[in-house]
């Protein structure tokens, strides 16, 4: 592969701040990979650097996994095998900071992270402790519950994240409001994702221990998307600057389109002035799309004039013929759509230049991004694509109760509640439209299970929670209607099931804080969650899941497309007040926070360079094909012209006002892009494709989730409690049995308990505690490493991620890798002994030597089962993975029936 001049300096960096500044399409991924791989590699003069003193944020999961891989790959093509790869750490800074705590901060072990739906339940259910009752906004208009609740929460983030001035916030509602949500969260042992790196940012500048060992372990720290770092965010980039780390910055800051969710442009305008010493790099050369697509976007964008100096830079990565980039107006938005589709349909087949290939363009080459509000702007873009049979998926438009399998698992429950005059005959009715094979005797015998435990919890004490578990009731009548993925008639049983699994999980973002909730205040709480709450927080089933990746157009926002291609994009709706956004709405944070308490407030709003910004990022999605379009809208005043940005496009020399169509143009198969995402699998995930491929599918792709049980958190916090244990023993000091009440203090976390079972699980916890640290006060000397962290890269995208609970030394010299377990934790021994030669496999890529025996010790029972490590056994658990990744891909999960598995699966009857 060949590099610019400015890539090869990118990568030939190592000493010092270094700024790189990369356009749409130039290859920054390929760069940080390969400068990684060049830090790794051992340099006279300079200071050796291991995989452990290089930290990479980015932006989401998936951008990490890519980037991982990548690095990988680079980093064996140059060096070979290098030992401790997984010691790199490569994800998102809220990640970053939640290992930190828990790794530094014992008694963060226990603390739970609530995803954004269990947060907003959260501040609901707890509206007097969450402060959300007592907030108002500057009106002086109290907050209501579920109403107000998302701007609440908007308004405790921007708090939290941005530069305040607390003069002027002092005395508002919504001050004394953040600290009782901050006191409720403590009080639960919850993290929300601002609260993670909130405290990160306090513990890296009061606690002088953890300073000094990541100013020992840290070295390089590349921050990918940095234009849309926050202020949060970018407190813990300059705390480890301060500890002595190199920074590399990589973004665009005509790219910064998340500033109403916090972004500071100004991170990336201002960052040379900032760290003194830096060397800016400026990647321009753009090879993704053609000269076209380059040079509108180029000259779009340099309008702004708060950017940083650059010149996006053709390198005809694809051809342009007359027609490729088209600006047109329609009568309206059925007309708009109905051309959409019909296009689409003609670019089916046209060829297309790949790399070193051609293949003709498939339905999943297309894009069609809107601005926003992808229910009401994409509703015309449905119907024309059902009409012209384009398969499509609608990225956040789908919601899941768009469909009929969740509005009859909705109306079950609006029965359980005695809601929205749902009785037996009308459940009935709604299970029987929702078409998914069952008789009408099926049907009834799930009515007449839901008939009886409605009575049974009508007559139900307060205590057992478990008993009346809303999970339970929601498996129990998919079983008791003996409802199968293959008995959906039309091939439909799939995406039946993956919606069904979405509103399991919706179940338990519920469960998981109103667990302790009467059964019939349980059931009348979730009633009006799936009213008032669910609906919009939930997509399709089929959208959520990271493997599935059908040849279809995909209708996206332009903010969920950020960092991705596509040979053809359509950008509809250019229409004046709509892009550019007007900037009116309804009720906001500005609505609740005091006007100048927070710094910079206005970015939080936007503004036209905003919107140009987020124009540009839809532009440069295209490799060849950009379509943009506009219509008014009938009825709407605010959406009858077309939009500045539109009105520039049409006096541009590259783009058409006339579509001379595409039947004319070489043509070839059809052929989907292969899209084979990386496939990371931790080993609870892994265990269950083992186990059965089919429970994998149910719990993993489909989501299904099992009842929360009572003593739930009991192998946890034991699992908690002996790694402070251990940890202690690897500083040098060994815990005595008098500590085994403080650990406990500390560690054991029971929040689905009642209260004489967490008396009872304190006892055990506390036995276990104790004969544990009498049995093993000799080896706890030996030990190599305590809690490491493993991920196993097995090639073609497949990896592992895990975490080795012990390695130690015998009194033979001999390594042992050794896993912990509980009753709680108990699996199969055939399955265990495969985690175990994982783990043996993830030891040698750490250090780069071969352990000598596994060792699994069973905590309750005090028993230790060793086993020698088996060269061939690994040969067989490798060949196993890399079977489960390609069965994933190829969607070839069967049941494997098993009378002695079976009868521990939580779907044995699915």
């Amino acid at each position: 592969m060949q590099f610019t001049e400015a890539q090869l300096a990118a990568i030939a960096h190592r000493e010092g701040h270094l700024q790189l500044i990369a356009c749409a399409g130039s290859g920054k991924t390929e760069v940080v990979a390969r400068r990684i791989a060049a830090l790794l590699t051992p340099v006279a003069g300079s200071p050796k650097i291991a995989p452990r003193n290089i930290v990479a944020f980015t932006f989401t999961e998936k951008a990490a996994a890519e980037l991982k891989e990548r690095i990988v790959t680079r980093v064996r093509e140059s060096l070979g095998a290098v030992a401790g790869l997984a010691e790199m750490y490569v994800g998102t800074i809220h990640g970053f900071c939640l290992d930190l705590l828990q790794n530094e901060v014992p008694a963060l072990l226990k603390y739970s992270v609530l995803n954004e739906v269990q947060q907003a339940l959260a501040v609901d259910r707890h509206s007097n402790q969450s402060g959300l009752a007592s907030t108002s906004n500057l009106e002086g208009r109290p907050l209501a519950r579920y109403k107000d609740t998302d701007q609440y929460i908007r308004s405790l983030d921007i708090l939290r994240q941005a530069e305040v001035d607390s003069a002027k916030l002092e005395g508002s509602s919504i001050a004394s409001g953040l600290t009782l949500y901050r006191k409720l969260l403590e009080g639960k042992s919850w993290f929300d994702y601002t609260a993670i790196m909130d405290t990160a940012v306090r513990v890296l500048g009061e606690d002088e221990g953890v300073k000094a060992r990541l100013a020992a372990r840290v070295r390089h720290v590349i921050v990918d998307e940095y234009q849309d770092v926050n202020p949060l965010q970018e407190k813990v980039v300059a705390a480890l600057a301060d500890l002595g780390a190199h920074l590399c910055v990589v973004g665009d800051d005509d790219q910064t389109i998340y500033q109403w969710n916090g972004a500071d442009v100004s991170n990336i305008l201002t960052f040379a002035d900032r760290y003194p010493g830096t060397t800016s790099v400026r990647l321009e050369e753009n090879f993704r799309s053609s000269r076209a697509v380059v040079e509108i976007a180029r000259d779009f964008v340099a309008q702004n004039t708060r950017r940083l100096a650059k010149a996006m830079k053709p390198t005809d990565a694809q051809p342009h013929v007359e027609g490729d980039v088209l600006a047109l107006a329609f009568k309206d938005p059925d007309d708009e759509a109905s051309y959409i589709a019909r296009t689409i349909k003609s670019l089916v087949g046209v060829r297309f230049t790949e790399g070193s290939r051609e293949r003709g363009l498939s339905y999943s080459d297309v894009a069609v991004l809107v601005r926003s509000n992808l229910r009401k702007n994409a509703a015309a873009l449905r119907k024309a694509f059902e009409r012209e049979g384009v398969p499509f998926i609608v990225q956040g438009m789908n919601t899941l109760f768009d469909t009929r399998e969740a509005n009859a698992a909705k109306a079950l429950f609006y029965f359980m509640a005695s809601h929205e005059d749902i009785d037996e005959a009308a459940l009935r009715v709604t299970w029987q439209n929702a078409e998914l094979g069952l008789s009408l005797e099926d049907i009834d015998r799930g009515i007449a299970l839901a008939v009886d435990r409605k009575t049974s919890i009508h007559a139900a004490g307060e205590e057992r929670w478990s008993t009346y578990n809303i999970q339970r009731l929601f498996l129990d009548f998919i079983e008791a209607v003996a409802l199968r993925e293959e008995r959906v008639p039309d091939g439909r049983g799939e995406i039946i099931f993956y919606n069904l699994g979405q509103f399991s999980q919706l179940i338990s973002d519920f469960e998981t804080i109103h667990f302790h909730s009467a059964p019939t205040d349980k059931y009348e709480s979730f009633a009006k969650f799936l009213k008032y709450g669910a609906d919009g927080e939930y997509a399709e089933g089929i959208e959520s899941n990271a493997h599935a990746t059908p040849d279809a157009v995909r209708v996206l926002t332009v903010h969920k497309a950020k960092g991705l291609q596509w040979p053809v994009v359509f950008v509809p709706g250019v229409l004046r007040n709509r892009f550019p956004a007007s900037g009116r709405g309804g009720p906001s944070p500005w609505h609740i926070i005091p006007s100048g308490a927070v710094k910079d407030e206005a970015r939080y709003r936007g503004g036209l360079e905003d919107e140009r910004r987020l124009f540009y990022v839809a532009m440069t999605r295209a490799q060849r094909f950009l379509f943009v379009t506009y219509a008014p809208v009938p009825g709407n005043k605010q959406a009858q012209k077309p939009s500045e940005f539109f009105e520039w496009l049409q006096g541009n020399k590259w783009v058409k006002r006339l579509d001379k169509g595409f039947d004319g143009r070489p043509r070839a198969a059809p052929e989907p892009k292969p899209n084979i995402a990386n496939v990371t699998f931790s080993f609870s995930e892994l265990k269950y494709f083992f186990e059965c491929p089919y429970q994998f599918k149910l719990r993993i792709l489909y989501g299904f989730n099992a009842p929360i049980a009572e003593s739930l958190g009991f192998g946890k916090s034991l699992h908690d409690a002996l790694a402070e244990v251990h940890k202690r023993a690897l500083d040098g000091e060994l815990t005595g049995v008098d500590a085994v009440p403080a650990l406990l203090d500390t560690h054991l976390h029971l929040p689905y308990a009642y209260p004489s079972l967490k008396e009872k699980l304190r006892e055990s916890a506390a036995k276990i505690l104790h004969n544990y640290l009498v049995a093993n006060r000799a080896l706890l000397e030996k030990l190599e490493f305590a809690e490491k962290p493993i991920e196993l890269s097995l090639g073609d995208g497949v990896s592992i991620a895990g975490r080795i609970d012990l390695v130690y030394r015998r009194d033979t010299r001999e390594t042992s890798i050794v896993d912990l377990k509980s009753t709680e934790r108990a699996q199969a021994e055939d399955v265990t002994e495969t985690q175990l030669h994982i783990y043996a496999l993830g030891y040698r890529e750490l250090t780069g030597r071969d352990a000598d025996y596994v060792e699994i010790w069973e905590l309750d029972e005090e028993k230790k089962k060793p086993r020698a490590v088996d060269g061939d056994f690994i040969d067989g658990v490798t060949a196993n993975v890399q079977r489960a990744a390609a069965a994933l891909r190829s969607n070839s999960l069967p049941q494997l029936p098993e009378a002695r598995k079976c009868g521990k699966c939580d779907y044995c009857r699915m």
